[in-house]
């Protein structure tokens, strides 16, 4: 790969360059791990709490006794609180931040409590750092951040080894295997990272393929299928309004059969982008087949979406298309009636459609 390939890839250091699909695939990440998360979080502070009793039983001196108390009852309070911050906070882009900082003071103290206030053979303040350092790369966070966590960690206990016993051969190798297991598990983490990128993007392009119309980029009618009930569910409880309008291109063969059909998908594609222009971001637009479209309207009447329908049909009629100049279309409108089912409200609003094309054409039809 040239540097000029590796600066459009969508991932660079295990993160996506964009930003915001960085922050969409981390909220994912925390939802599908949530229960997870919270879990390793409550024990991370009940250890933090058990931790009291060796304390208590191995520290004599009153001083280093309140200090080391007074610390694990901080961490532990502070674990708690974040425990609760991520079971009933929204899950926000600043959550890997967070993250971070508590990785850091809470292994930053763990690491002082056993190398200073209550020392424990140095075999075993390496395992547990080690042990740090793999959770830190296991907690959902970004890869620099938790290359960055482990490093600190790394080189804090290497100092306070080094101020409690000197420098001597076994903290030279300790330090060593520490790094040594930094590295390691920095590259397994980062393959991790960027395969797990890599997938989340399949899978949104599945979800793109499966949901919107390959052409025109707007919703399909699978897409519409699956909303459905959701949009009559909200319309019951809310008693509020719910209206369908169907239309499609008036003579859109014969513009086929004259033109190509290269050029009928590019009216196509003009006319569901010139539609958006003109609905709201809480309309929905679907391309049900061929030219025919399904416009939703939630909280607009039958009367109301009529109108928005005949503005639509002016505005059309208006338009000069690419290669074919004005074109025109029909539009049938219906309304959700209680009982309805997709298939009974949108036969409707294709009764109404072909009304309007055996009136004429170029017209709207409600009822």
């Amino acid at each position: 790969m040239n540097s000029e390939q590796e600066s459009k890839a969508p991932i660079y250091l295990g993160e996506f360059r964009d930003e915001r699909l960085e922050q969409e695939f981390y909220q994912a990440e925390i939802v599908a791990h949530f229960n997870w998360i919270r879990l390793g979080i409550l024990a991370a502070a009940l250890f933090f709490l058990v931790l009291l009793l060796p304390v208590y039983d191995r520290i004599v001196d009153q001083h280093d006794f309140r200090i080391a108390a007074s610390m694990i009852v901080v961490v532990t309070v502070a674990l708690f609180f974040l425990f609760f911050k991520v079971s009933f906070a929204t899950v926000g882009t600043l959550l890997s931040y967070w993250f971070t900082g508590y990785e850091i003071a809470v292994g930053l103290a763990l690491l002082y409590l056993l190398t200073n206030l209550m020392p424990v053979a140095p075999l075993v303040q390496v395992l547990s750092l080690i042990v740090m350092i793999l959770v830190v790369f296991l907690i959902n966070s970004r890869w620099l951040l938790a290359v960055f966590t482990t490093l600190l960690l790394g080189v804090s206990y290497f100092v306070m080894v080094v101020v409690e016993s000197g420098l001597s051969a076994d903290a030279r190798a300790a330090g060593l295997g520490v790094l040594l297991i930094i590295v390691i598990s920095s590259l397994a983490s980062y393959r991790s990272n960027t395969y797990k990128r890599f997938h989340y993007l399949n899978l949104l392009e599945l979800i793109r393929m499966a949901e919107f119309d390959a052409l025109t980029g707007i919703y399909n009618k699978a897409k519409f299928n699956k909303d459905y009930d959701g949009l009559t569910e909200r319309s019951r409880r809310q008693q509020g309004h719910l209206s369908v309008v169907m239309f499609d291109i008036d003579n859109f063969k014969e513009i086929n059969t004259q033109h190509g059909h290269l050029v009928g998908d590019a009216i196509l594609l003009e006319l569901a982008n010139f539609i958006q222009l003109h609905i709201r971001s809480s309309d929905i637009f679907v391309r049900w087949g061929g030219d025919k479209f399904i416009l939703t309207f939630p909280d607009i009447p039958l009367p109301l979406a009529a109108e928005i329908a005949e503005k639509l049909r002016v505005l059309i009629g208006d338009h000069d298309f690419a290669q074919v100049g004005h074109l025109s279309c029909s539009f049938g409108v219906a309304a959700f009636e209680e009982g309805d089912q997709l298939d009974s409200l949108v036969r409707r609003a294709d009764q109404r459609l072909d009304t309007a094309k055996t009136q004429g054409k170029n017209r709207v039809v409600q009822g």
